[in-house]
């Protein structure tokens, strides 16, 4: 398998409403302005969609939460936004939390992986006439680079793990099947060190996986 450790995040995006276009996309470190703008500007939208697995999420205290929890295990937060082109200005659309430096839930697989803790697309319609975004991008895809690009970045391969959280239900257990993450069998034992239950939504990518997802996206980079 051939890796890039060069990789940059992704710098175009899908068009929700026409897959054929492509939106320009950049991506920073999250800052606390930025978690408090998605909570004042998107979070009262989002609380209303009841098939939203993020809908009670406020970012603006799991930001600062996730940095001192993992600090204390030694481990390192990255949090990241994503920010789509609208005429000259770029606008917020994306956020995600990752954890670095985590076991990998493959146990058959002694590495270290990245720990997709929270992702986060903000809602098209929303965008759309809440906030005049003209081509709100369709993100699933990126926000899962995003995770496997910042894994190679840290030397895992593009190694992530992740939960879906109950919350998201069936859905979301298909919006990860569908992105190509393979789904860690709920008989498979998990890492000492990881303390929840198999309850068999756990999802991954090791590095051939992780390499052919980017690998799709790399001429959008």
């Amino acid at each position: 398998m051939e890796s890039n450790p060069t990789r940059r995040f992704v710098r175009r995006a899908p068009c929700k409403s026409n897959p054929a276009r492509r939106v320009d996309i950049r991506i920073t470190d999250m800052r606390a302005a930025d978690a408090a703008w998605w909570d004042r500007k998107l979070g009262p939208y989002h609380r209303l969609d009841r098939t939203r697995a993020d809908r009670r999420w406020v970012w603006s205290a799991l930001l600062p939460f996730c940095r001192v929890i993992q600090q204390r295990k030694q481990r390192t937060c990255r949090a990241l936004v994503i920010w789509a082109r609208d005429g000259r200005r770029f606008v917020r659309v994306g956020m995600s939390i990752v954890i670095e430096d985590y076991p990998h839930v493959d146990v058959t697989d002694r590495s270290h992986s990245n720990f997709v803790w929270f992702i986060s697309a903000a809602d098209s319609d929303v965008l759309k006439y809440r906030h005049g975004v003209s081509d709100p991008p369709s993100l699933g895809r990126v926000l899962i680079d995003c995770a496997l690009v910042s894994s190679e970045d840290a030397g895992f391969e593009g190694r992530i793990s992740l939960h879906a959280s109950l919350d998201g239900g069936q859905r979301l257990l298909d919006f990860y099947l569908k992105r190509g993450l393979i789904r860690l069998a709920e008989t498979a034992q998990l890492p000492v060190s990881v303390r929840r239950r198999n309850d068999g939504r756990f999802f991954y990518a090791n590095p051939s996986v992780a390499n052919s997802l980017a690998r799709d996206l790399d001429p959008d980079r």
